[in-house]
């Protein structure tokens, strides 16, 4: 009798032992991803980066076949959305746009706890440059009579841009062509800064080049950044030495297990790969760009190493 108890105590622990080796391998193995991600947005609505995840949200959701949140984290020039992301757990079910060189330079800060160079990058997808623009029916109708103004009046004349990466970027510009005038940051991103600028508020933004073909009905362009001209901007003159670019991109939080990384990084180049979307972000004079994490983390490094100086 007492034998026979043995064997089923004996049974009755490889049973359990079975059952949980069964349930430890089936978690260890679910495939990866299993559950919704959220894409945290570090800006308002109706910005760049809100247009850039509308438009890979739904291609990323079918190459990975789970739904995708999108979240608004802004402030800070995009410093609370990346510190958000900082903050989150590495399992790749959190995920953010990045914005170059707005990350770098918001990491200025004062109090901000994220480095640049660590996040897991998933890859960069479209860049743009630079554009000052003016409100239709400004009074100023080009580069010249805007200059003329500034030189004429030294700080009377304001430029609205997003943070502190636009006083950068337009601090560039203002000293190539010798004028001083009074910068407005605007937080929240470009959504706020151009009711601003479309309002009147202010005499001049300061913005990506494709903010400036999407409201091209109530805005003027004087100027873009850069070695050439663009299509989508007929007769507006280009900059050669201004070389303010924008790139957006996403990542995730520091220490993502690089199979997760290379399983976002697949997809989100399938995404970007749809006739759709290349022929959405020509129209507004992005260039689109598919690279490997490394070559994502390489184009930050670089970002970095140009605005420590």
């Amino acid at each position: 009798m007492k034998k026979n108890q043995n064997y089923l105590r004996r049974g009755i622990l490889f049973a359990v032992a079975g059952a949980f080796l069964a349930i430890t391998a089936g978690a260890a193995s679910a495939e990866y991803p299993d559950k919704p991600i959220t894409f945290i947005v570090p800006y308002s609505p109706g910005g760049g980066s809100d247009q850039q995840a509308r438009r890979l949200v739904p291609g990323l959701e079918k190459a990975l076949g789970v739904k995708i949140r999108i979240v608004y984290k802004t402030g800070g020039g995009g410093a609370v959305g990346f510190s958000e992301l900082w903050r989150s757990k590495a399992d790749g079910y959190t995920i953010s746009n990045v914005v170059v060189p707005n990350i770098v330079i918001s990491a200025k800060g004062k109090g901000i706890g994220f480095k640049p160079g660590e996040f897991s990058y998933i890859g960069m997808t479209v860049r743009s440059v630079g554009a000052l623009m003016v409100p239709k029916g400004s009074k100023y109708k080009s580069l010249a009579e805007f200059v003329a103004a500034a030189k004429a009046n030294p700080g009377k004349l304001t430029v609205a841009g997003v943070g502190s990466t636009g006083a950068v970027n337009f601090g560039e510009l203002a000293k190539i062509l010798g004028i001083k005038t009074t910068y407005v940051p605007v937080s929240g991103g470009v959504g706020k800064m151009m009711p601003m600028l479309q309002g009147k508020h202010v005499d001049a933004g300061m913005t990506a080049s494709n903010h400036a073909v999407k409201h091209r009905a109530t805005v003027d362009t004087l100027v873009i950044a850069g070695p050439k001209s663009l299509g989508a901007l007929p007769g507006v003159p280009n900059e050669p030495k201004w070389t303010y670019t924008t790139t957006w991109g996403v990542m995730a939080p520091p220490g993502t297990p690089a199979d997760r990384v290379k399983i976002l990084n697949a997809a989100l180049n399938k995404a970007t790969a749809d006739p759709k979307i290349t022929a959405m972000v020509t129209k507004i004079a992005l260039a689109q760009m598919r690279q490997t994490p490394a070559e994502a983390q390489a184009y930050v490094e670089a970002a970095i190493k140009k605005f420590s100086k």
